[in-house]
């Protein structure tokens, strides 16, 4: 799998995971690789090892500084480390120097394997483990005297770096897979995030084209009015002048054109096979259908209706109506009760309208990505307005509405 991006301090490694290259690390491994070099400094210069070296003991030297080097840039160069540590490993151990230099190769094979998964880092602790065993096998140390048969010292021999490498290898497989899995976790989540966003843009994309087709048939509903009128005071109203008789004429005419062109504008914006309206849109006037349609399903709903009640815009009403109706059935599909409060009042600059329940508060499908508060939100947008959803502090769930009577229409932000 493919690593997300690295924050400060990770940069993303060969394998499928990250590889941690922080300052404090890096510092670590260079303490580490400088405790290491001192030991096998200090190893190279005892005096037993003086009587029985054949080589220049700046030999030594130099395999334990390439060692702590390959320690120390194991985060930055990780195969070039392994490959110098297992020449240095090999080269201490033919020389006659001890053979502690394959810790080196243990402490690089963690790394390794802790930024890879096991098909890599296993054939490279393979060869790793199958180089320094046939050199150790191939030359024993001319410093050392074993009291055990050839056959013990051999076993010894070859389990010793097998045992130390296959650990730092396994430790490091284990820290890989820990790694692997949280990994995974995040890209799982980002997706999730990915795919609930997809998914609220094309929910409000497609409640802002249904609410452009209803709004479109109340116009197109209007033109029609406008048109018939205008034809007929043509023709009743004989006082009228010249020139008003020519102006109705043209209202006629430029009516007629404008429900052409907002019938085109329609046919594109519906569905292909969708057929247009012939009943009128709902208005705030039959809520007390939408109300006794309730009842008949189960759930009880107090309608009040207050203030100075008075005919609205036709789209406000729409508006209004289909707040409420989204509002009562998020409310049979997940409030758990049949119960519910509709109130409406007519202010003077606007309508209010709140939708209370005594159900479950905390759902899912009402959340900010759901598609009816997604729906309900664009209604008011469109009208200026506002709308606030959430659970109560003791139990059930309130949408509030607020479209102002008076503000122009707005568009709908794409």
């Amino acid at each position: 799998m493919s690593a997300l991006s690295e924050s400060p301090g990770t940069t993303k490694a060969v394998g499928d995971v990250p590889m941690l290259r922080s300052r404090g690390l890096l510092a670590a491994d260079a303490s580490l690789a400088a405790v290491l070099g001192a030991l096998m400094i200090y190893s190279a210069l005892r005096p037993s090892m003086l009587h029985v070296l054949s080589v220049p003991i700046w030999t030594g030297l130099c395999i334990a500084l390439l060692s702590a080097l390959a320690v120390a840039t194991r985060r930055l160069a990780p195969l070039a480390s392994l490959s110098v540590a297992v020449l240095s490993s090999a080269a201490a151990w033919l020389l006659g120097f001890e053979r502690d230099s394959f810790l080196t190769v243990s402490l690089i094979l963690y790394v390794v394997a802790s930024t890879r998964p096991p098909r890599r880092s296993g054939p490279l602790l393979a060869g790793a483990v199958l180089t320094t065993t046939a050199i150790y096998l191939s030359a024993p140390p001319a410093s050392t005297l074993h009291p055990h048969p050839v056959w013990w010292q051999l076993l010894g021999t070859a389990a010793t770096p097998v045992a130390i490498e296959s650990a730092g290898w396994a430790l490091g497989l284990a820290v890989y897979r820990q790694r692997s899995y949280v990994e995974a976790v995040k890209i799982q989540a980002a997706q999730q995030v990915r795919a609930q966003q997809e998914l609220a843009a094309r929910s409000a994309a497609e409640e802002r084209l249904r609410i452009a087709r209803e709004l479109h048939d109340v116009v197109a509903h209007a033109m029609s009015v406008i048109t018939v009128q205008a034809g007929v005071a043509r023709y009743i109203d004989a006082e009228m002048p010249e020139r008003a008789s020519a102006a109705l004429e043209s209202i006629e005419s430029t009516g007629r054109q404008a429900l052409r062109d907002m019938r085109q504008l329609l046919g594109v914006l519906r569905a292909e096979g969708e057929r247009a309206a012939s009943s009128p849109a709902p208005a705030l006037s039959d809520l007390g259908e939408l109300v006794d349609g309730m009842h008949a399903a189960g759930t009880s709903v107090d309608l009040r209706v207050g203030g100075d009640v008075r005919q609205l815009p036709e789209g406000l009403e729409l508006s209004a109506y289909r707040i409420v109706q989204e509002a009562l059935t998020n409310v049979v599909k997940h409030a758990a009760t049949d119960r519910a409060r509709v109130d409406l009042r007519y202010e003077p600059e606007e309508l209010a309208i709140e939708i209370v329940d005594d159900g479950a508060g905390a759902r899912a499908a009402m959340s900010g990505a759901g598609h009816g508060l997604v729906g309900m939100r664009e209604r008011a947008a469109l009208h200026g307005g506002s709308l606030e959803a959430g659970p109560l502090p003791v139990r059930g769930y309130r949408v509030a509405a607020r479209l102002p009577i008076s503000a122009p229409l707005e568009a709908v932000p794409a």
